[in-house]
């Protein structure tokens, strides 16, 4: 069985990728702890974690805090997303690296799948760890997305289906059309954020 801690911080970084936290929703220790069934020292740790990767905000003398996201935000957000895989596009695929299954799932989950995919393949921990973490940044963010600016089932299968053929150039264009996409949305998508997050109580 895992330790507090790290029960703690599973849970808390599912609760911020399902968007489970509202938009610049106060995250209060005990609540949390109490929903947990664990002490609040565990669950202060994993928040502090969790801040350091950027998945929360911690705003000294006040607390956590859920993101707040600017349009900005989710420009840049998109824009290190969209870096991270055109490096691990164009480093050469690792021989070791087992081909990755992508479960059936939302357009975003579908995505998703691909995005780590691409990462997997090169092997390297450090990318496909800064990958994971981008992702899980992003993952409230694919959420509102549906609303906002929804994704077509087309853009998703093309580039499932040029990651299943191989086509680095090919696939690196549709990457790169579709980080433009959700870059071009950003206002759209943090505005549906801040309604999100007002409308959790």
């Amino acid at each position: 069985m895992r330790d507090p801690y790290h029960q703690a911080l599973s849970a808390l970084a599912g609760f911020a990728g399902e968007g489970r936290f509202g938009s610049g929703m106060p995250l209060v220790i005990t609540s949390l702890a109490q929903e947990l069934g664990l002490s609040p020292t565990p669950v202060r740790e994993a928040l502090a974690r969790l801040a350091g990767e950027g998945v929360i905000e911690h705003w000294p003398g006040r607390g956590y805090f859920a993101p707040s996201l600017a349009a900005t935000d989710v420009v840049e957000l998109y824009d290190y997303h969209q870096r991270l895989v055109l490096w691990a596009v164009d480093l050469p695929a690792a021989a070791s690296i087992e081909r990755v299954e992508r479960p059936e799932g939302s357009l975003a989950e579908r995505l998703e799948q691909v995005f780590a995919c691409v990462t997997a393949r090169s092997g390297n921990r450090v990318l496909i760890r800064a990958h994971r973490l981008a992702a899980t940044r992003l993952r409230p963010v694919r959420l509102v997305e549906a609303a906002a600016a929804p994704l077509e089932p087309e853009q998703v299968g093309r580039l499932e289906g040029l990651l299943d053929a191989s086509r680095g150039l090919e696939f690196r264009r549709a990457l790169v059309r579709y980080h433009e996409d959700r870059m071009s949305a950003s206002v759209n998508i943090a505005n549906a954020m801040r309604r999100s997050g007002q409308s959790i109580e």
